[in-house]
């Protein structure tokens, strides 16, 4: 059992709860559709260059209307109504961050892919995040997981050391990369396992 010094957390989908489908089931009627939107138009790869820093709403949006004009609407809600995406926080996941804090055992930091542009909303929603030492988040650097470039770089900036920091992370891309540089990881499915296996590291 490796000592743990550190805890990384991502944030989607671990502490918070975001899915586009919350807006756009307000917006279609059919499911089908809603899919479909979210599969060819503004799909996952396209989120994520917002989130790389890759993309700007001022370009994207309007390219976008420009090749799917029928969807003109739609794409603008994306920036427009983006906070109606986010479901709130996951509060389990929130109980044990605030548990790690208060037991001082750890450093606890966060390593994000979020686009600058959405992320003032999540400062604004979020008190939690004030638990962090320090937040790196993809879209002000451009660079995002997996990317293991966006993973030295939280390294030098956190003073990590890979083998005594807990990576957890909702995406099993990214804990592999993880993984291959060092870090102890933890592939997020739930609280409860999450917990769990904090316990088996004498975390709580």
């Amino acid at each position: 059992m490796r000592d743990i010094e550190t805890v990384l957390f991502d944030l989607g989908g671990v502490l918070v709860d975001w899915d586009p489908r919350y807006l756009y089931r307000k917006i279609f009627k059919d499911d089908a559709e809603m899919e479909r939107f979210l599969a060819e138009v503004c799909h996952p790869h396209w989120n994520h260059l917002h989130d790389q820093g890759m993309l700007s709403f001022a370009n994207s949006i309007p390219d976008l209307q420009h090749r799917y004009p029928q969807h003109h609407d739609e794409i603008a809600a994306w920036q427009e109504r983006w906070p109606e995406m986010l479901g709130g926080a996951i509060e389990r996941t929130v109980g044990i961050l605030q548990d790690l804090k208060k037991r001082k055992k750890v450093r606890l930091f966060a390593l994000t892919n979020w686009s600058a542009e959405t992320w003032p909303h999540a400062l604004e929603r979020f008190e939690f995040l004030d638990h962090f030492e320090d937040i790196l988040v993809s879209g002000q650097e451009k660079l995002a997981k997996p990317d293991p470039r966006i993973f030295d770089l939280a390294i030098a900036r956190f003073k990590l050391n890979p083998r005594e920091t807990l990576f957890i992370d909702d995406s099993e891309r990214n804990i592999q990369q993880a993984r291959e540089l060092g870090f102890i990881t933890h592939w997020f499915r739930d609280p409860v396992k999450l917990q769990r296996e904090l316990i088996g590291y004498r975390l709580f």
